[in-house]
Formats: C-alpha cells, sequence, structure tokens
C-alpha cells in the first residue's frame, strides 16, 4: 500500500520544516546511499544511464499530479494571477477597514479616558489602593515565574524524584523537569509510547522506563518552556497512578485527591446530580421536593374542579399530606 509508511513520511516532514525539508531529506538519501545520481556506461551494474533518473522522477510526479486533478480542477498561471489581484483588494480593503476602526476606537478609548478623569477623585486612599493593587500583581507575577523555572512546585496528586516532579488527574498526569541551559526541541528527544516513556536531553538519556499504566500516546505531548520540559500523558483509562515509571518512588494512593467537577459530567448527568441537590437542600429546610412540588400543583388544579368536596373553598395544603410520593388526605 502507498500510505503504509505515511506515518513515517509525517515524523519526518514535521521534524524538518515541512514538504521543502522531506525532498531535501529523500534527496539526501538517494545521493548519500543510493547510486540514483549515479551516471553509468554501457555494462555498467550500477547507476542510470544519463537522463533516465530524471525522467524517472519527472514520470512519477506527473503520476500523483494526474490523480490530484482527478479530484481538484487544473488551474491555469493566468487564473491564479486573477484571483491573486482581487485577493490583494479585498485584503487592501481589509486593512483600510481595520485602520478606520483601530482609529475610532482609539478616539473612543480617548474618550473614555478622560471622562473617568474627570470622574475621578485623586486622594490619598485611591493612590494607597492603586499601590496596594501593584504589589499583590507583582507578587502574582514573581509566583507565575517561579512557577516556570521551578518544576518541583506542582506536585498535586502527585509527587517528585530526583530527575523530575510529577501530578495527576483522573485523567491525566504531567511530568515536569528542569534540563541543561540552551536545551530545545532539537536537541531533545521525548518518546511517548503506549507503555514506555524516553527521555533524551543531548544524547544522554534522563529517563527512560515502563509506564505505571498505559496511555494514549497519539493525544500525549510535550513542550519547553525557559528550561523546564513539560510532558503530559493521556492516560488509557481513568484512574489514579501510583508513579509514572515502575520503579520511581511510589506515593499513597489512599491519599490522593479524587473528586470530579460537575462540569466533567455530561449534561443527563448534570442535570440529574443537580436534582438531587436541590431535593436535598429543599428537605432539610422542611420544603417539599420537585416531585412533591409537581403532585402539589397537580392537587390545587383538582382541589376546585367539578365534583371535588373542596370545591369553592380556598385551598388548604393542611388536609393532606405528601409522603413518599403519594397523596394521603
Amino acid at each position: 500500500m502507498v500510505d503504509r509508511f505515511d506515518e513515517h513520511f509525517f515524523l519526518i516532514a514535521k521534524e524538518t520544516g515541512g514538504i521543502e525539508g522531506l525532498l531535501n531529506s529523500l534527496f539526501s538519501f538517494l545521493l548519500r546511499r543510493t547510486d540514483y545520481y549515479y551516471e553509468c556506461d554501457p555494462g555498467d551494474k550500477m547507476g542510470f544511464p544519463p537522463g533516465v533518473a530524471l525522467n524517472m522522477l519527472g514520470n512519477t510526479f506527473k503520476k500523483y499530479q494526474d490523480e490530484h486533478y482527478k479530484v481538484h480542477k487544473k488551474k491555469s498561471a493566468q487564473e491564479y494571477k486573477e484571483k491573486l489581484e482581487i485577493y490583494q483588494k479585498k485584503q487592501k480593503e481589509l486593512l483600510e477597514k481595520k485602520k478606520e476602526q483601530e482609529e475610532l476606537k482609539k478616539e473612543i478609548q480617548i474618550q473614555q479616558q478622560q471622562q473617568k478623569q474627570v470622574q475621578q477623585n485623586e486622594n490619598q486612599s485611591q493612590q494607597d489602593v492603586q499601590i496596594k493593587q501593584e504589589q499583590n500583581q507583582q507578587k502574582n507575577e514573581n509566583f507565575t515565574q517561579k512557577q516556570k523555572i521551578d518544576p518541583y512546585i506542582n506536585t498535586y496528586n502527585g509527587g517528585e524524584t530526583e530527575k523530575y516532579s510529577w501530578s495527576q488527574s483522573g485523567n491525566d498526569v504531567v511530568v515536569t523537569m528542569k534540563v541543561p541551559e540552551g536545551s530545545n526541541k532539537k536537541n531533545l528527544k521525548v518518546i511517548i509510547t503506549a507503555n514506555t516513556l524516553t527521555v533524551k536531553v543531548k544524547d544522554n538519556v534522563v529517563v527512560d522506563g515502563k509506564l505505571y499504566d498505559k496511555v494514549k500516546s497519539d493525544e500525549s505531548i510535550w513542550s519547553i518552556e525557559e528550561n523546564l520540559l513539560t510532558i503530559t500523558l493521556e492516560k488509557g483509562q481513568e484512574n489514579i497512578w501510583k508513579t509514572v515509571i515502575l520503579g520511581d518512588k511510589e506515593i499513597d494512593a489512599t491519599k490522593v485527591e479524587n473528586t470530579k467537577p460537575l462540569d466533567d459530567f455530561d449534561s443527563e448527568t448534570q442535570g440529574a446530580i443537580r436534582k438531587i441537590m436541590y431535593d436535598q437542600q429543599r428537605k432539610q429546610q422542611g420544603l417539599p421536593t420537585s416531585e412533591e412540588e409537581q403532585q402539589l400543583e397537580i392537587v390545587k388544579k383538582a382541589w376546585n374542579a367539578e365534583g371535588s368536596p373542596f370545591k369553592g373553598q380556598p385551598f388548604d395544603p393542611s388536609k393532606f399530606n405528601l409522603s413518599n410520593g403519594q397523596i394521603q388526605f
């Protein structure tokens, strides 16, 4: 099958920066490891006669170009030029419109600032409040910066080893570790499979082992920022991990906080939970539950109906009881 190497080609394209990088890798391979470019003489057992290799490339290109044209209409250079002119004209109009909107927005902002300045009472207490706010903001920025550079801060429901720290929820595990100055995606290699995790920094193996449980490797990701490597492992099933790599230090799973936010449930389940919570609150207040309220509405309608012994009398809930979904007079 022509598509069985797609994942390999996709990975090469991703690592080399796109289609041009993929083609450079392919033709570099042909140059270094094959006789594709060798122009042979009669009787040679390697290479191709002059012009054959280039024709082979052209024929292969045209084969798949023709396949493309079966699905997509062939476009001419003139057609592209006309479309480009229309596109550039629209972009210019949009740019001018955006510029006008920005100028109008600036004018409105200036007016608002002037109105705000008129309304403000510049006394000492307002200055104190502003200073306090700036101090709090600086504290928040310092805390945020510390979180970025110190991987041992977030160990919620997790723990730490000599090489990394980790936290978890029911659905994922987040591993963070410091890496040497100058580390980037080119000299870092993170390999995530369903059962293993390997981290190499400049060809040095930092982490290599079997995971505590299976993960969804295609949904797991990693990133690096300010010498901090962050790896997010999507769990194969919702559960609690005692460690990340088997053999590393384990945590006490009984102490893991395993609650789940209401918003994580589907809408039907959320509705059922909210109804239960509402009914419990009503009972605690000595008020009827939602079902009892519905029954009460039915009794109200029947109270003054034809044939009712209470017809013409004011509605009096004390003449009956609502108990276990039953109406008792």
